[in-house]
């Protein structure tokens, strides 16, 4: 999409992919979140059963147990609750599952395409409902972190990224100094609850922005791009069967993939093997 076709942000959800052989996708998160659940509470089959479930194509397991804090101003950080965790691992170590007490969450390094990617979703959370009878998710997610490293790539941000995201990358800047740092949010909200918060911005070498992501040993640009619904009416939650959790993580995933090609260039596009 170049400068003159872009129009405005959302006008137009983008539904057709452009596959990137090289793409700079660093993961990808899905994540549905649940009230807490009596038959996982009152012990370890349910989990168990789910584990045994999927072992064919996740056949590694670490289990281990969550901390969560609370966080105040002035304030030092409170525990306020361990749960325990299981978390699987598919062959090739490049996807995990995990299973909390109030969350389903999958990670890839591989992926595949929203398509494959939702279904796998789907699939995980028609195994959770078979043994555990979840009735409905307050939560749904799908995050993808992309991340450009490499002194060739960087050199040519402001080809490849449009100037919104850019921040004060490509700037005329004075001979002595220099852009080390720069990283911007925005949220933006739609109906029905569905939100997508983007972060993005320039890293120093071994920097990160979340603490959940690795950082790498020289200067990125990130583009993370969270996009999630709520359901804070339980009466209006999300079911829990597998079809109803592949539509709402698909048009997650379409609100992220229409802010991602409205944020980078065609030359993007081909920089990274595609062929718009």
């Amino acid at each position: 999409m170049d400068r003159n076709q872009r129009g405005a942000l959302f006008e137009r959800v983008l539904v057709d992919d452009v596959p990137l052989p090289n793409a700079p996708i660093a993961r990808v998160i899905g994540q549905l979140r649940f009230g807490t659940l009596s038959v996982l509470a009152s012990g370890d089959d349910a989990a168990q059963a789910f584990v045994k479930e999927l072992s064919s194509s996740y056949p590694f397991i670490e289990q281990g147990h969550e901390q969560t804090f609370l966080f105040a101003p002035g304030q030092p950080a409170q525990q306020a609750e361990v749960g325990k965790v299981w978390r699987l691992r598919s062959a090739d170590r490049q996807s995990v599952v995990a299973l909390t007490n109030g969350a389903l969450t999958l990670e890839t390094a591989t992926y595949q395409g929203r398509t494959a990617f939702c279904s796998e979703l789907a699939r995980l959370a028609g195994v959770l409902q078979d043994v555990t009878r979840v009735p409905a998710y307050n939560r749904v997610a799908v995050r993808y972190t992309n991340r450009l490293i490499g002194t060739e790539t960087l050199g040519q941000l402001t080809k490849l990224v449009h100037p919104e995201f850019l921040g004060l990358v490509g700037a005329p800047l004075g001979s002595d100094t220099q852009l080390s740092y720069t990283l911007s949010q925005s949220l933006l909200s739609f109906p029905e609850g569905a939100k997508l918060l983007a972060q993005f911005g320039l890293l120093p070498l071994n920097g990160t922005f979340d603490p959940t992501l690795l950082p790498v040993a020289e200067p990125s640009w990130v583009l993370d791009l969270d996009s999630y619904v709520e359901f804070p009416d339980p009466r209006r939650a999300l079911p829990g069967d597998a079809e109803g959790v592949s539509k709402a993580a698909v048009a997650c995933a379409e609100r992220a993939h229409t802010l991602f090609r409205w944020a980078v260039t065609r030359e993007f596009l081909t920089h990274f093997g595609g062929q718009p």
